[in-house]
C-alpha cells in the first residue's frame, strides 16, 4: 500500500504558515474540481484508505474528519488512520475496512487486530432482523442490535450459534461476550433466547427454553448433569439434549424432565493395536513383507526420514543385559559341561548346581559344600570364549518371568542391588545377544525378521553408549528394553538367527559390519511396538518430545489378513471400581474420549461422576492404569 505523504516540517514564521494555507486551499480546490471530497489539510487520506474514505462519503460520512496521519505500525504490516467517528484499518490480505460506533468499541475491547478477531474483512452491514448490524473479522464477527449492544463471537461458540440459525434462530442476538470462567476451563456466551456453553472434550452446544431452565435448576455445569454434549434433537415425540451425566427431555404437556445416569457396573472398551504404537509396527512389518517390501523399505517407512546404513562401530562389542534383580537367592545349573565361580582371587569349578545369595554387603556362592563370597562374583562355563571345552549352557532360576532362563554365551556377573541380587549376562552384541532376542515369531517372513533384527541392533547400540547406574547394565531382558530369551530363542526352530546373520558381515567368527538405522549420522532411538490402531503415534504424543523420525506413519499393513494380527481389534471390560480408581473419582457415570492425536491414540479422556465432578487422563495413562493393550480405544 502506498505510504502517506510526509507532513511538512514545522515553521515558526508567518510566511511558512501562509504558504501552507495556500497549499491546503489549492489542494481543496483541486479535489473539488476532480469530484473528490476535500479532507482536512493537516492529515491527508491517501491510497486504499483514502479510496474507502471517499467511497463512504469522506468528511460527511460517519467517520468525519481525520484526526491523525496514516500509521503503518500494526501486526503483519497493517496500517490504520483515525477519524473523529472511527478508523480505517488496512492489510495486504484483507484490504481496507472502516469501523465505528459500538462495533468498533467491541473490537477494541477484544484487543483490536491482536485479539482473537484479528483484522476486519468487511465493512459494517445493517441488513439484519430488527435493525441489527454486523461486521466480519478474520477470526469471527461482531453483531450489534438495539437494546443488546455489540458483542463479538468466535470459535466453537460462534459455530454453534451459526448452526442454530444466527440471530434468526432460537438464540437470537448475543447479549454478552464470551466468558471462560467455568469449571474445567469451560466458556459460555449468553444470547437473547439462551446460551452456548463450550468445554474441552465436549465442544460447544446451545441450550434454550425448558431444557435450559431444567439444566440451570440442576446446577448448570457444576451439577450432576455436567456440561452439554449435544444440542437438542427429536426423541420420543419431543426433544432431548444429552449431558455428561445424563440427559433432559421435553414434551408438550409434560415439560422438561432431568434423567441423571447412574454409574454403570462396568465399561466396555473397544480398541485396536498393542503397545505404545510409536516407531516400527511389528505386525505392520509382517504385512509389508507380505506385500513384497524389503527390510530397508519397511524401516525407512516407519522411521522416515532416517536411513538404513551399514557401520563398523560396536560390531564386536560386549553388551550388558540384566536378567534378574528381584531375588535375594538363585540357583545356577550347568548342562553339558562345567561352570566355575570367580570370587575375588578365588576360583572354584563344579559340574553341579550352585546357590547364590546375598550375605550382608557380599554376594555368596555355595558350591559342592564350599562357600565363597565377595563384593560380586563371576560365573563362567565351558564352551565359551572365556573357557574352552564342550558347549555347555547354564540355567538361572527365576530369570525369565519367574521361570528358569537358559544361556549359552558370555559370562554372568552377580552383583547386589538394594537387598537383592543383580544378575547380568555379558556377551557379544551381534553374535551372542541378538540371536537370543525374542520379539517376533521365528516363522515370520524374512524381510520382517530382518527389519526386526536391524531395529533391535540399533536399539541395543544406542543403549550401549553408557551403563545405566540403576542396573549396571545397558539393557534389560524384558519389555522395558527388548525381550531377551537367550539360548531358548537362539536354539528354537525358525528363521530368526538366519535373519540376524543376513544383516551383518562376518570375518571368520568376528562380526565386522552390521546394518543399523541412523538419522543425520546418529543412531536413532529405534523404539517399536506390536501394532498401532491404523497409524503409528508420534513420539511427542506419548512421551512429550518431538523427534523427526518418530512421527505418525501409515500402519494399515498391520491390519491386513497377511499380517494375521491378533490385536487388530480387541475388547476389554473395566469394572466401575477400576475405572473410578483410574480417574481418581468416587464413581464414573460417563466418559468423553477425544481422539485427536496425529496417530490413532486417545489424547485425553474426561470422566464425569454422579456429583458432576470431572477428571481427565491421557490415553497413555489409562493404558497403564487399566492394563489396556493400547491407547487407541472407544468407550461404550
Amino acid at each position: 500500500m502506498p505510504t502517506s505523504p510526509r507532513a511538512p516540517r514545522a515553521a515558526s514564521t508567518a510566511r511558512l504558515r501562509a504558504r501552507r494555507s495556500i497549499i491546503a486551499l489549492a489542494l481543496g480546490f483541486a479535489l473539488s474540481m476532480s469530484g473528490l471530497t476535500p479532507v482536512h489539510a493537516s492529515y491527508p487520506v491517501a491510497g486504499a484508505i483514502g479510496n474507502l474514505y471517499r467511497s463512504l462519503g469522506g468528511a460527511g460520512s460517519a467517520l468525519g474528519q481525520p484526526t491523525g496521519p496514516e500509521r503503518c505500525t500494526l501486526r503483519n504490516s497493517g496500517c490504520f488512520q483515525e477519524f473523529r467517528g472511527g478508523s480505517i484499518h488496512w492489510t495486504q490480505s484483507t484490504g481496507a475496512h472502516a469501523t465505528w460506533g459500538g462495533i468498533r468499541t467491541a473490537w477494541r475491547n477484544a484487543g483490536w487486530e491482536n485479539g482473537k478477531l484479528g483484522y476486519p474483512t468487511s465493512g459494517e452491514r445493517c441488513t439484519l432482523r430488527g435493525g441489527g448490524c454486523f461486521q466480519e473479522f478474520q477470526g469471527g464477527s461482531i453483531h450489534w442490535s438495539p437494546g443488546n449492544g455489540a458483542h463479538a463471537t468466535w470459535g466453537g461458540i460462534r459455530t454453534a450459534w451459526r448452526n442454530a440459525g444466527w440471530e434468526n434462530g432460537k438464540l437470537g442476538y448475543p447479549t454478552s461476550g464470551e466468558r471462560c470462567t467455568l469449571r474445567g476451563g469451560g466458556c459460555f456466551q449468553e444470547f437473547q433466547g439462551g446460551s452456548v456453553h463450550w468445554s474441552p472434550g465436549n465442544g460447544a452446544h446451545a441450550t434454550w427454553g425448558g431444557i435450559r431452565t431444567a439444566w440451570r435448576n440442576a446446577g448448570w455445569e457444576n451439577g450432576s448433569l455436567g456440561y452439554p454434549t449435544s444440542g437438542e434433537y427429536s426423541s420420543g415425540g419431543g426433544v432431548r439434549q444429552d449431558f455428561e451425566g445424563g440427559y433432559i427431555t421435553w414434551r408438550s404437556g409434560e415439560g422438561a424432565r432431568v434423567h441423571v445416569q447412574r454409574a454403570p457396573s462396568s465399561f466396555r472398551l473397544e480398541g485396536r493395536g498393542f503397545g505404545h504404537g510409536v516407531g516400527m509396527s511389528q505386525y505392520g512389518a509382517q504385512g509389508m513383507a507380505a506385500q513384497g517390501r524389503s527390510a530397508t523399505q519397511i524401516l525407512e517407512h516407519y522411521y522416515n526420514p532416517a536411513k538404513v546404513e551399514e557401520i563398523t562401530a560396536r560390531a564386536d562389542d560386549d553388551i550388558r543385559v540384566q536378567l534378574l534383580a528381584d531375588r535375594s537367592s538363585i540357583t545356577i545349573t550347568p548342562s553339558g559341561g562345567r561352570l566355575r565361580v570367580k570370587a575375588g582371587p578365588t576360583t572354584v569349578a563344579s559340574s553341579g548346581q550352585i546357590t547364590v545369595n546375598t550375605s550382608g554387603s557380599q554376594v555368596r556362592a555355595s558350591i559342592d559344600g564350599r562357600t565363597v563370597q565377595a563384593g560380586w562374583i563371576t560365573v563362567e562355563w565351558e564352551g565359551t570364549r572365556y573357557w574352552s571345552g564342550s558347549a555347555a549352557t547354564v540355567g538361572v532360576s527365576h530369570a525369565q518371568s519367574g521361570s528358569t532362563g537358559t544361556y549359552r554365551h558370555g559370562r554372568i556377573e552377580v552383583r547386589r542391588t538394594g537387598g537383592n541380587l543383580n544378575v547380568i549376562n555379558v556377551l557379544k552384541v551381534n553374535s551372542e545377544y541378538l540371536p537370543g532376542v525374542a520379539e517376533v515369531p521365528n516363522g515370520w517372513r524374512d524381510a520382517a525378521l530382518q527389519a526386526q533384527a536391524i531395529a533391535a541392533r540399533t536399539y541395543a547400540y544406542r543403549n550401549m553408549a553408557s551403563v545405566k547406574s540403576a542396573c549396571e547394565c545397558h539393557v534389560y531382558d524384558e519389555v522395558q528394553s527388548q525381550v531377551f530369551r537367550g539360548w531358548n530363542q537362539e536354539n528354537a526352530a525358525g528363521n530368526w538367527v538366519r535373519a540376524v546373520r543376513a544383516t551383518q558381515t562376518v570375518s571368520g567368527s568376528t562380526v565386522t559390519r552390521a546394518r543399523v538405522v541412523r538419522h543425520n549420522g546418529a543412531l536413532i532411538d529405534a523404539v517399536y511396538s506390536s501394532s498401532s490402531g491404523g497409524r503409528t503415534n508420534p513420539g511427542a504424543d506419548v512421551w512429550g518430545s518431538n523427534t523427526p523420525y518418530l512421527q505418525s506413519r501409515d500402519d494399515s499393513a498391520a491390519h491386513t489378513a497377511a499380517a494375521n494380527n491378533p490385536y487388530s481389534s480387541w475388547t476389554a471390560t473395566i469394572s466401575q471400581s477400576d475405572m473410578a480408581r483410574a480417574f481418581g473419582l468416587s464413581d464414573v457415570v460417563s466418559i468423553q474420549v477425544a481422539n485427536n492425536s496425529a496417530g490413532s491414540m486417545v489424547r485425553q479422556a474426561t470422566a464425569t461422576s454422579s456429583t458432576g465432578q470431572t477428571a481427565t487422563r491421557s490415553g497413555t495413562q489409562l493404558r497403564t492404569s487399566l492394563g489396556l493393550r493400547s491407547a487407541t480405544f472407544t468407550v461404550n
